[in-house]
Formats: C-alpha cells, structure tokens, sequence
C-alpha cells in the first residue's frame, strides 16, 4: 500500500470521525467568562443572546470553576509515580529498578504534576484527556553531558475531539483498527519537515502548496493560509510474525512521511475519560450536565439587578402646580408657591416605596446553588464551608466526600499506567545502550559536625552509614522488549481516614509501651506536632543527661525491672526477640 493511499485513507477516516464527533456536539457546552459556546464542526462557537438578555447585567458566579478547581485539586494533592516490578524471577528485579529509575527521569521532563493537572482540566471540560508520545531522534539526552547519544521521549497533551478512533464504540486503545490524531501547525514548518523526511529541496517535488496545506476546521479566528491540518494514522501491521505501530503523517496534498515502521507493539497514546460512557470512547464531563444550572443562576441574579437598577430606590412625586422644578441636592431648599392653609404637605410632594421583589427569587437561587454542589458531591465540608468546632469529625466528613471522586481517580490511575507501559515499550525500542542517572544507596563512612572520622565505640573501627546518591550507570535498555514487567501507578491524596488510622494505630503502640517517645514523635506527621525536629533533639539530649525522655524521672534499671518479673520469664528473657524484651521492660517500669 503506497503513501499516496495511505494519505487518501488519512482523509477518508478524518472527515468519518469529525462527522461522529459532530453528532455529539449537544453535549459539549462551555462557559467562558459570561458567554456560552457550545462545541460544532470542530470549533467553539458562542450562542446568540436574545435582545431581552442583551439588557440586563451579565454578571458571573461561577460555581463551576470552583468545583472543577476543586476536584482537580484533590485528584493531584500529591505526586504522579510510576514503578515496575517483575513477574516473579529475581533477575528482573534490578532490570526494573533501571526501568522505574528512567520513567522517573522521564515523568519529571515531562513536568508531569502539571500535565496531570492540565490532563484532568481538559477532562472535566470536554469529558476526555490524552497523551500522544514520539521520538525525537534529534534531541540530546541530559544535553549531552555523557556522551554523543541521541534521541529522546516526548509528550504532548491533546484534545479529545481531534482524537478519532476506527472504532468508537469502545475507549480501549490496543483494540482499535486504527486511531488518527488531528493538529494543526504552520505551512512553513510542515514544508520543513516535509523536506527533512523525504530528503528533497524543493516543494515542487513532492506538491505541497501555500493554502492548499489543509482545512481551517480547527483554525481560530485569523488563521488564514499560513496554518496547515494535519493528520497522524496509526495502524497496526504484521511484519515477519511480529505485529507493531506503523505512522503515516500527511496534510490534504502532502505526504510528510509514508507507513514507518516505528517498531512499538503498543499506541503511543494514552487516553483517559472523566466519566465513562457506554457504547462510545468520548467520555462525560463534570460540567456537561451543570451548564444549565450556571445559566440559571446567572440569569436570576441579572434580573435582580436590574430590577434593583430599574425599582430598588424610592421615586418622588411632586405637583407640578406648586413647584416648578425639583432637586435631590442634600441640603437644597425647595420654594413652594400657592400652598393654600392648612394643605398637607404630602399633598405637594410625597415619595413612592420601592418595589417590593418576590423572597423566593433568592431563595430558588441558593436552593440551584445548593443541590447542584450536592449532586457534584462537593459538600460544605470539603469546600471548608462549615465552622470547625470538631476538627476529627470535620476531618472524617472531608474524607467521606472524596468518595464520589473514586470512580475518577481510578481512570486516573489507569491512564497513568498506560503511560508507564507506553515508556517501557519506548524505551526498549529506541534506547539501546546508554547511560541512565538514579538514586542508589551506598555505604560511606560516618562523619561528625566537624567533618572528622566517627569511629565504633564496641569495636574501635570506623563506623559505617548507609546514604543514598544520584548516580550515572550504562544499561541495555533493549532488554525491555523481551522481559514482562508489571506496571504499578501511586497517583492521588492521601484521605484525612487514612491519616487519622495511622495516628490511631501509632498512638496504641505508644500506649502499650511499644514505641518510646522519641520512636513515636519520629512517626508521627509533621503538620501534627510543631517544631517536631526541635523536640526530638531535645529529648535525646534529656536522654543523653539521664533523665527519663517521658518526663517520668529517672528510670528503673534493666536488672531492677527484670527482678520483678517472674522466674520463668527471666530464665527466657535473654533468648526472647528485642521487641518482646522491650515490651516487658516498659511494662515492668510502669
């Protein structure tokens, strides 16, 4: 199958997936400042007001970004790792260290928190998020401070509509026939990579136009002739019984490059859904079903305020008769003539109450605001909308409010370890032989304030601790290609539960005199006990001094306490583990 037919079928497949992503189209809705637009043809396009609306006030309360913030916060409070661990055979077990050592490497070029972030963003919008990843064989690893080797991992994010899979009715990546992805870039640079990859100097050869370089279905407002579409068609094809990934990249009239093997045996594209929908790989957005909740809201406070602008301030009324002009000046005198005696002054001049407006406007205000944060799961206690005079019950309440987020972190989890398996297959296609930077834990001598030598007090010798250290290593990362290795994702916060049954369980070993104070202070979270290091220190020195660290006094001796435990238990006490000794000295002194 030539280029040129391949280019066709990029097309063919381009024009299927817009018209598919077109019939979703009144599902995509967007709020930006205070203009709805709503997703068609490939582009954004704001909804007409009506002259009734174009009146009023356009105020914005926008409770959808903050539970969008909200949620994509809680979703990455803490940091995206990914970690391989063999099957079962202990010689992988240093291959995956190398592996987790360089995904490590990777994840933090990538700048992962942040894409993480900007991932679940897109999600909660649009209802998908992507990765693509590629080659680059240009580029230096660690700017080339160890060595000429080329070539290195990138990724970009990409939005969901310009994403079509050859089977939509399923969001699994390795099943699909084929998967395009849509971008656009400018006319010159394509020519320039067009040039590159099929090695001629001039656009003739191979009839690549000005304006002619692709559609304008995703061009912003300006784009004219200096931006081009294009179109990435990945495949999966058979070659001497092994099945890989080929690319083909083209514009409408160009062929950038032509059916590449690329080697991988998976996508390099990983896709994630907020809300999984049945039947089709797009998936539901946070704010899809919330849209007209904003509008309402918004378009209940602008009537209020007009009504406020129009009918909030009392009007004067005054006879023309009697008084030719009126002034609201503070302190103005105002002449009356032709007053007659006795007259009632109410009868010259008398001020009109304001309009009295409906209390159940608000009310049907604060009731839309309240059931749609319900119905989101953002409660008041995870807003931090509530007084915190339980602090454990607060906690707890913030706990059992992730739990709508559950369903959502695990796609999280699941998107992060495709990444995790897309890397690996990267790595062992395209790396081969080259150094590799990770942490390893080496044995150096012990030094104190001063930089001396520490030397063993029992044996006199130098005394040995154990650090750990970045370190630089030659590995064959083609090994990756053959060897199965399990991928595990460690993404997300931690829940206040999780924090407050590890207090729990440290403070009951404390109680049962299984930790000292010091062992439990070193355990226990820092947010917890301010100024813990400074603490410790000054319990070891109270230690050092011989006084009690518990603030008991001075403590029993260890023959003291061993007398007044039975007979039995002395004769066993040496042969017993350290843990069981301790637990019956801290009992024994009690």
């Amino acid at each position: 199958m030539g280029g040129r037919n391949d280019m066709t079928r990029a097309w063919e497949y381009y024009e299927r997936g817009r018209d598919y992503n077109n019939r979703l189209s009144p599902n995509l809705y967007r709020l930006v400042d205070t203009n709805l637009e709503f997703f068609s043809g490939n582009q954004w396009i704001n909804m007409p007001d009506t002259p009734a609306m174009n009146r009023l006030p356009k105020p914005v309360f926008n409770i959808i970004k903050r539970i969008t913030s909200l949620f994509v916060a809680s979703l990455t409070s803490s940091a995206v790792s990914i970690s391989f661990e063999p099957l079962s055979w202990r010689e992988g077990d240093e291959y995956a260290r190398f592996a987790s050592a360089e995904v490590a490497n990777l994840l933090e070029k990538f700048k992962m928190d942040y894409r993480v972030r900007e991932a679940l963003f897109d999600g909660a919008q649009t209802g998908d998020y992507c990765a693509h990843f590629y080659w680059d064989p240009d580029a230096l690893p660690y700017g080339g401070s160890f060595g000429a080797y080329r070539g290195e991992i990138r990724m970009e994010l990409v939005d969901g509509v310009n994403v079509m899979f050859g089977n939509p009715n399923t969001a699994d990546v390795e099943s699909q026939p084929y998967i395009l992805i849509v971008g656009r870039n400018t006319v010159e640079n394509l020519r320039r990579e067009a040039r590159e990859k099929n090695g001629v100097t001039a656009d003739s050869e191979f009839g690549f136009q000005a304006g002619q370089g692709g559609r304008i279905e995703l061009a912003s407002a300006g784009d004219e002739d200096g931006k081009a579409l294009y179109c990435y068609l990945y495949t999966k094809k058979r070659v001497d019984g092994r099945e890989t990934v080929h690319v083909t990249k083209a514009t409408r009239d160009c062929v950038i490059f032509e059916d590449r093997d690329t080697g991988l045996s998976r996508y390099p594209i990983a896709w994630g859904n907020w809300e999984k929908q049945k039947n089709q790989y797009h998936g539901r957005a946070l704010v899809t079903g919330i849209i007209p909740n904003q509008i309402f809201i918004n378009t209940m406070f602008a009537m209020v305020m007009r009504h406020l602008q129009l009918s909030g301030f009392p009007k004067t009324v005054y006879n023309a008769d009697l008084i030719s002009s009126w002034s609201n000046e503070v302190g103005q005198a105002i002449g009356v003539h032709g007053v007659t005696p006795g007259q009632s002054i109410g009868q010259v001049a008398a001020n009109l109450a304001p309009a009295d407006m409906s209390s159940q406007i608000i009310a049907a205000i604060d009731k839309a605001m309240a059931y749609t944060k319900e119905c989101l799961g953002a409660t008041d206690a995870q807003l931090g909308d509530v007084r915190p005079e339980n602090t454990s019950a607060l906690m707890v309440l913030q706990s059992s409010a992730e739990v709508p987020l559950e369903n959502t972190r695990a796609g999280l989890y699941e998107w992060v370890e495709d990444i995790g398996a897309i890397l690996l297959d990267m790595m062992g296609t395209y790396y081969g032989r080259r150094p590799v930077v990770r942490e390893r834990e080496i044995r150096m001598p012990a030094v104190d304030a001063l930089g001396g030598a520490v030397l063993d007090p029992a044996t006199g010798l130098l005394s040995v601790e154990t650090q750990k250290r970045r370190v630089v290593e030659m590995f064959d990362f083609s090994v990756f290609k053959d060897l199965w290795l399990r991928v595990r994702a460690d993404v997300g916060a931690s829940t206040y539960f999780s924090e407050i049954a590890m207090v729990q369980t440290l403070d009951n070993l404390r109680r049962d005199g299984t930790l000292s104070l010091i062992e439990y202070l070193e355990r226990v979270p820092d947010k917890l006990i301010p100024r813990k290091a400074e603490l410790i220190e000054a319990l070891r020195e109270r230690g050092e001094a011989g006084e009690q660290p518990d603030g008991k006094g001075a403590g029993i001796s260890e023959s003291g306490a061993l007398a007044k435990l039975s007979t039995t238990v002395q004769a066993k006490y040496s042969s017993l583990p350290g843990v069981a000794q301790k637990a019956l000295m801290a009992k024994a002194q009690l």
